[in-house]
């Protein structure tokens, strides 16, 4: 075997790994929250038509904790079972697992007085958007969120908020050129970092 034919085959056994590490979740996993058993009573779900990833950080009593690349619109259900299902006898109202995830997220299970169990869910931490690369909605993004983008300070950040607060909603990246502090040239660098929702 040359070298070359060596890296092909490399190359493909990671490829080959990584997807069956990304899709090793079988549709029907026992490890449901409850006793085992489903609470999804209405068939499949519907899904976003734009066929976007969110990131969701799985946490707490669940079989597997991570993060997950998932469609939006998958019930919370069809979220924690990817990260393969509650690890612990625990009961929950029915309802608390048909809630749809629609944008990037921390699930958190956990459990609760006698049995019973809670679920969380809360905005990915700042720092965590950066290293998963999700880019930030300028429309609801925190003073920490925006801190984060490249050429943005805490000032700069403050005054994103002050003028969405005054404005509404900006409807464009180029709208964050009325921001002071805010130039072409700053605009191009945090451009890719950033959505308007």
């Amino acid at each position: 075997m040359t070298r070359e034919q060596h890296w092909v085959v490399l190359f493909l056994c990671l490829s080959l790994s990584l997807f069956f590490f990304l899709t090793n979740i079988p549709p029907d996993s026992p490890s449901s929250p409850g006793n085992g058993r489903s609470f999804v009573t209405g068939g499949v779900s519907p899904r976003n038509s734009a066929g976007k990833e969110i990131m969701v950080e799985v946490e707490g009593s669940v079989g597997r904790r991570g993060v997950y690349p998932v469609e939006p619109g998958l019930t919370l259900l069809e979220v924690i079972e990817k990260a393969g299902g509650i690890s612990e006898p625990l009961s929950f109202p029915p309802e608390t697992f048909q809630v749809k995830v629609e944008k990037s997220c921390q699930v958190n299970v956990q459990p609760s007085v006698g049995g019973k169990g809670r679920v969380l869910i809360e905005p990915l931490a700042p720092k965590k958007l950066q290293v998963l690369s999700i880019p930030i909605n300028v429309n609801t993004a925190s003073v920490e969120e925006l801190d984060t983008l490249p050429g943005i300070g805490p000032q700069t950040a403050q005054a994103i908020i002050e003028h969405r607060q005054a404005r509404g909603k900006f409807t464009s990246p180029e709208d964050l050129l009325q921001v002071h502090g805010i130039g072409p040239k700053k605009l191009a660098v945090i451009r890719p970092h950033i959505t308007v929702q």
